[in-house]
């Protein structure tokens, strides 16, 4: 038959309009049915990566990237933690300092008591130190090591004024402490030192008053007016004024200055003249008479700097 089909009516019923909601939701479902699945896995690959970087990180100590590493510094976080995980306490540093600080006043109270002046936070009053004695002296006892790596040993004493309240004992710790220094005389390899209590000795190094002082030195001629030092035959003369004030130059490092007169006075023992200042701004060579001027030069009191090169200038006639 030639009977034409008609072309099907697009549904208007209620099946129809559920047919179309049908194809619509899952046109509208099938996406989020592949994204939740996916962003589920994402969400655990990160949270695996998390836990293999921490685990990275605690077992190595620091962050494993470069940049992060940098940030962190940066920041200060991290830095500010491995800081508290390594530095002591507050209180635990402030502590040396303390028994330091009682230690050197100690020491202080007993150099005042034994009148050394040095340590004492105060110098002693000019008008106190006696300007004559005498002239007997108390030698030091024991006796010390030998310094120096020289086959040539030269033995020394060390002796105190009677009446001048400075035991001779303390006078030869800081004798022996300058001799002993690797910037002394030493360093040149020809000489080493020992300290003796009796016998024969080569030297000896004697603490006194101004007046005593002058009094020894000027029977070699020299003329010391109560205010300096002096080496004549084997005694090296170590005016007691110039040992508790110093001078101008050292007002604040009486310690240091002790360390120049035992060095020039030994010095001029051993054979070494005066000598001036090399030049501006370099080291005074302990030869040089410091006490009457610098001249340009920088406080200087050991012979060798901590190289082991000498330390010297023009010779002074």
């Amino acid at each position: 038959m030639n009977e034409r089909r008609r072309p099907t009516p697009p549904p208007s019923s209620a099946a129809g309009r559920r047919r179309r909601g049908g194809r619509a939701r899952r046109r509208r479902g099938g996406r989020p049915r592949l994204l939740w699945p996916g962003l589920a896995a994402g969400a655990v690959l990160v949270l695996a990566g998390g836990l293999a970087l921490k685990q990275g990180t605690e077992s190595t100590g620091h962050s494993t990237g470069s940049a992060g590493a940098s940030s962190v510094t940066e920041t200060g976080g991290t830095e500010a933690a491995r800081k508290d995980a390594s530095t002591p306490e507050p209180e635990n540093e402030e502590k040396p300092d303390k028994e330091e600080k009682e230690a050197k006043e100690d020491a202080g109270k007993k150099d005042a008591d034994a009148g050394g002046g040095e340590g004492a936070g105060e110098k002693p009053d000019p008008d106190s130190i006696p300007s004559s004695g005498p002239g007997t002296f108390a030698t030091a006892g024991g006796g010390g090591d030998r310094v120096g790596g020289s086959a040539r040993t030269l033995t020394y004493v060390v002796q105190v004024e009677d009446g001048i309240g400075i035991p001779a004992r303390d006078v030869a710790a800081e004798v022996e402490r300058v001799l002993a220094d690797e910037r002394g005389w030493t360093a040149d390899g020809k000489v080493g030192f020992r300290r003796v209590a009796d016998g024969s000795s080569d030297f000896r190094v004697r603490l006194a008053t101004a007046g005593t002082v002058d009094d020894i030195c000027g029977r070699y001629g020299l003329d010391t007016g109560g205010e300096v030092n002096c080496n004549v035959g084997q005694d090296v003369m170590v005016n007691l004024k110039r040992w508790l004030l110093a001078t101008q130059y050292y007002a604040d490092d009486v310690t240091s200055y002790r360390a120049l007169i035992i060095n020039h006075e030994v010095g001029h023992f051993l054979g070494h003249g005066h000598e001036g200042c090399p030049g501006a701004g370099r080291p005074a060579p302990v030869m040089m008479q410091q006490i009457k001027g610098l001249h340009g030069c920088r406080t200087n009191v050991w012979p060798y700097d901590a190289d082991g090169r000498p330390i010297t200038g023009p010779a002074v006639g």
